[in-house]
């Protein structure tokens, strides 16, 4: 029997010795242990992280490149003599509607009338024009200007304060042949500024011309002690729009992403179209009839609207219109900054009404195919603006984990964006030296992205002209 066990031991011996069990491959060879193998898929799931991080990165950089390299190709319209030209002066309507304005209003009047339009029509409520009359009276230079440039000063009215209802009834009192929509808190800043912006008409195909805008700080709010985060915070964004302008327009003859109402040049046969106006005043979203957004409306009916189909009943021609981009030092308009909180429900009002645009565009009017052939640069940065929270939310996971497996890696990389930050921020403290001591309201506005696409998301049914108090909603 002990013969037996022991032959019978032996027998298992070797057989073990043929088929070894898994722990015991796993003490002769420990690569293949458990633990060495989920810390090799460890590591390399935080190199595929630190790739797509490093990815996104270099996307950021090639991107920036390119816009630098088109917005370098970007050459102004040339602007012809008077005696050669299509339109001069004198073929220019101002419309400006207003309500809720400040005494900057008669200054920037000043400047529009410097450029000797054919006539300025101001549009405000019933209720407010005897208050814009007496203001307009009261300043001796506006009168001196009108009998140099022969300019007459239209104030019509309409029941209650609506933006686009104002535009609509002066454009149809105005007579030139050339109408420009106005801001009441417009400044020109040359007496050239409507040459300027005439120049792009010569040619038969441009319906709606803009050009640079810029933000007016009075001399005497030039100083660190008194400037406002909310000035500085205006300042910083609205000074990292400008190259972006070029590189669309060089690109394929779009605009990032709208024509500023601050101050536009559009056709009257466009605008005087009952179509038009029809479309303009019953535009809707979300069953909410629109009151701001104008200039984002009459941009995408210019580069659009021969794409669409006529609603029902109307019958008038579709013609495609180009735009015109008048990037020079003399057609600059600048804004006055709003100095409070103001300026936050101005941004606001803003990020919603390009987040609709951009649904707008891709996903209805006249959708993502349709605007690809016509501006495909811009149909590509709308795509890549409509997914940038969801490319936010990958970049602080991605950092989050980058952080936990390369320490080092990671600070070397985090210290690179700071410098680059700081090199950025640099430039903005040479141009305005003066926002130095309140540096931290651009941080601030350079980060708003995080943010600000969330929240336009959840108000994107809000409707108002947020800035002026007489406006309902």
């Amino acid at each position: 029997m002990r013969v037996l066990n022991l032959a019978h031991v032996i027998q298992q011996s070797q057989y073990r010795s043929m088929f070894p069990s898994e722990s015991h491959i796993n003490l002769c060879n420990p690569l293949l242990s458990p633990s060495f193998v989920a810390r090799r898929i460890g590591i390399e799931k935080a190199q595929a992280q630190l790739a797509a991080l490093f990815g996104l990165y270099l996307w950021d950089h090639i991107d920036g490149k390119e816009t630098r390299n088109l917005a370098s190709r970007y050459k102004p319209f040339p602007v012809p003599n008077e005696d050669d030209s299509y339109f001069i002066d004198s073929d220019v309507s101002i419309v400006v509607p207003t309500v809720d304005w400040d005494e900057n209003l008669t200054r920037n009047l000043l400047t529009w009338l410097a450029c000797t339009p054919r006539e300025v029509i101001f549009v405000t409520t019933e209720r407010l024009r005897e208050k814009l009359q007496s203001d307009l009276d009261r300043v001796p230079a506006i009168w001196d200007a009108i009998k140099d440039t022969h300019t007459s000063i239209l104030v019509i009215t309409v029941q209650e304060a609506n933006k686009r209802i104002q535009l609509c009834r002066g454009i149809n009192k105005a007579t030139g042949q050339i109408i420009a929509l106005v801001d009441d808190d417009a400044r020109w800043t040359t007496d050239q500024v409507m040459n300027q912006l005439l120049a792009p008409f010569e040619d038969e195909q441009v319906g709606l011309v803009g050009g640079p805008i810029g933000s007016y700080v009075p001399e005497e709010r030039r100083d660190p002690k008194v400037i406002t985060p909310w000035e500085v915070a205006a300042l910083r964004i609205r000074q990292r729009r400008g190259p972006g302008m070029a590189a669309f327009f060089a690109a394929d003859g779009s605009t990032n992403f709208t024509i500023s109402g601050l101050t536009m040049f559009v056709r009257a046969t466009i605008v005087k179209d009952p179509y038009f106006q029809y479309c303009f005043t019953y535009d809707l979203w979300g069953g909410v009839r629109q009151n701001t957004g104008d200039d984002s409306f009459i941009t995408r009916y210019v580069l659009f609207q021969h794409l669409l189909p006529r609603k029902s009943g109307w019958r008038s021609p579709r013609q495609p219109w180009k735009l015109g981009i008048q990037l020079t030092p003399q057609a600059e308009v600048q804004t006055s900054i709003m100095t409070d909180n103001r300026f936050a429900a101005q941004s606001k009002r803003w990020y919603r009404s390009g987040l609709r645009l951009r649904l707008t565009c891709l996903l209805q009017q006249p959708g993502f195919l349709s605007m690809y052939k016509t501006t495909p640069y811009m149909a590509r940065k709308m795509c890549g603006g409509m997914i940038n929270p969801i490319l936010t939310a990958i970049r602080l996971y991605l950092w989050c984990c980058i952080w936990l497996k390369f320490p080092l890696i990671a600070t070397i990389w985090f210290l690179y964006v700071l410098y680059n930050w700081y090199s950025s921020l640099l430039g903005f403290y040479r141009q305005f030296p003066y926002c130095g001591s309140k540096i931290w309201a651009a941080m601030i506005a350079d980060n708003l992205y995080l943010v600000s696409d969330i929240y336009s998301y959840l108000t994107l049914s809000v409707e108002s002209w947020s800035n002026r108090s007489s406006v309902r909603g």
